[in-house]
């Protein structure tokens, strides 16, 4: 996979600010972040507990404002990487991990989502938003329309499927799975969402992907991500995957000239990270998808890929 583009769009800042759900503003061609942003690493088995932070960058990529939008007021609630959904009357839904401990004290993830009215004058703090517990502990919750998300539960089960439910009345009602393939090297382990699907027709998406694998390195053994592309296919309730075989980013892509990583890992004890929550069509050259992708869990680098080689092998056109 040819990439046309990599840039790194908060360069020169301390800490760490990734999972970006990303958006284009209604007028104009400036884009809109929602992301998060973390001083330093969590201790082992603890979250990255953080903030989040509404951005806005013009089209040459200058950043024209940031906000504090989320703060945690207690130690025992985090929310994690905001997937965003512009719907066709401008309105926002955001789907959000929210982790809470349990009575043990313990962390544990549950997918969340937020409805926002009135896009262009949210300019305050996050509204507030409801957790989703029907199914148990989870994440990667992504928002399809209005009423439809993606969710993967926290069971081993679960490592290739991903649920898919409805929101249409107040109660959650489990619409079905969507199944993986298990035979993938780069996710052999385990297969996840990012961004929401980019519908290419009434039923027919492209839908981008991340996957994890376990390596030894040094001796000890890490979880690699990797992206990937994939065809969803919508017949009624029912949702199925085609899936490409090779990824079209890993964290080799993310390297210099020396072979060294761009950004240091806020976890290199345990991963090498290339994840990504959100993406769009570029408005000024219709056929890129600009990839919005966390690197090691500490940047965010702006990805330019050919729309075209996306689909193709996937789509029939």
């Amino acid at each position: 996979m040819k990439i046309n583009k990599i840039k790194n769009i908060f360069p020169g800042i301390e800490g760490a600010r990734f999972n970006m759900g990303v958006w284009y503003k209604s007028k104009g061609d400036s884009l809109f972040f929602i992301g998060r942003e973390v001083l330093k690493a969590g201790e082992v088995g603890e979250p990255d507990t953080g903030i989040l932070k509404l951005f806005e960058m013009d089209k040459d990529g200058n950043l024209i404002h940031e906000r504090l939008i989320w703060k945690p007021l207690y130690d025992g609630i985090n929310l994690e990487d905001p997937r965003a959904l512009r719907l066709p009357n401008e309105n926002l839904i955001i789907g959000l991990t929210c982790v809470l401990r349990n009575k043990s004290g313990h962390p544990v993830p549950f997918p969340a989502i937020v409805k926002i009215d009135y896009l262009d004058s949210w300019k305050q703090n996050l509204p507030p938003f409801l957790v989703i517990d029907t199914f148990g502990p989870g994440k990667n919750i992504t928002p399809i329309d209005m009423n439809t998300f993606l969710f993967r539960p926290d069971s081993f089960a679960y490592n290739h499927k991903i649920l898919v439910f409805s929101l249409a009345s107040q109660v959650a009602e489990k619409l079905g799975d969507i199944e993986f393939p298990k035979d993938l090297p780069w996710a052999a382990w385990r297969v996840g969402t990012t961004m929401p699907p980019i519908w290419l027709s009434a039923n027919e998406a492209l839908f981008i992907i991340h996957g994890i694998t376990k390596q030894i390195i040094d001796g000890k053994e890490k979880y690699i991500y990797s992206i990937g592309r994939a065809r969803l296919v919508r017949q009624g309730k029912k949702f199925r995957v085609t899936v490409a075989p090779e990824p079209i980013l890993t964290p080799d892509n993310f390297l210099d000239k020396e072979g060294k990583s761009l950004v240091t890992e806020l976890h290199p004890e345990l991963r090498r990270v290339v994840y990504s929550c959100g993406g769009v069509v570029n408005k000024n050259m219709n056929n890129s998808l600009l990839l919005y992708v966390n690197v090691g869990d500490r940047a965010t680098f702006e990805v330019e890929l050919s729309l075209n080689e996306m689909k193709a092998g996937l789509f029939n056109r």
